[in-house]
């Protein structure tokens, strides 16, 4: 680093000298550069999925993350937020699960937006707030622990039946994003 900084000295340049240490000091560093890992994605905490879609049974248990914030927002209005993501490309059943339930605090229905592939299609639902309705389900949550359990059962884009379980053993909290 001193070599660095003094070859940057030698040639005068005013923006040289500042560039360089904007360069070293933002360079990763063992450990630094490494996120922790929480207890919603830890491989001992795998996301559990089962039910029916389109009359086909499935379950699967996989690496997922499973998150929530008691006090977010949608839309301006201030609501609980809970998102799932499990993905398994390769496996045999369920492929790709994506869950995002929104609990507005003014008692108003909830916001779904689910998300599924299977290894012969993908099912979509998404209703509340202010979207056109794909679908329709009712969603049940039950805490456990610093987890929980949710049961949907509804109808996808297409009228197949869908009566998922998803279980997970814990949820990580949610980064902000937007403005």
């Amino acid at each position: 680093m001193r070599l660095l900084i003094s070859r940057v000295k030698a040639k005068m340049n005013p923006f040289a000298l500042p560039l360089a240490l904007a360069l070293l000091l933002s360079a990763p560093v063992d450990g630094m550069a490494q996120r922790r890992s929480d207890a919603s994605t830890a491989p001992g905490n795998p996301v559990t999925l089962s039910g029916s879609i389109g009359g086909k049974a499935y379950r699967t248990s996989g690496p997922g993350t499973c998150k929530h914030a008691p006090d977010a927002s949608i839309y301006d209005l201030p609501a609980a937020l809970w998102m799932i993501e499990f993905a398994n490309p390769r496996g045999p059943e369920i492929r790709q699960l994506n869950l995002t339930l929104w609990k507005p605090k003014d008692g108003s229905p909830y916001q779904v937006s689910l998300a599924l592939e299977t290894g012969s299609a993908s099912h979509h639902i998404s209703f509340g707030g202010k979207r056109e309705p794909v679908g329709s389900a009712t969603v049940k949550l039950t805490p456990s622990g610093s987890g929980g359990r949710f049961e949907l059962k509804g109808r996808d884009a297409e009228g197949a039946k869908v009566e998922l379980s998803i279980s997970c053993p814990a949820f990580a909290g949610v980064e902000a994003e937007g403005g």
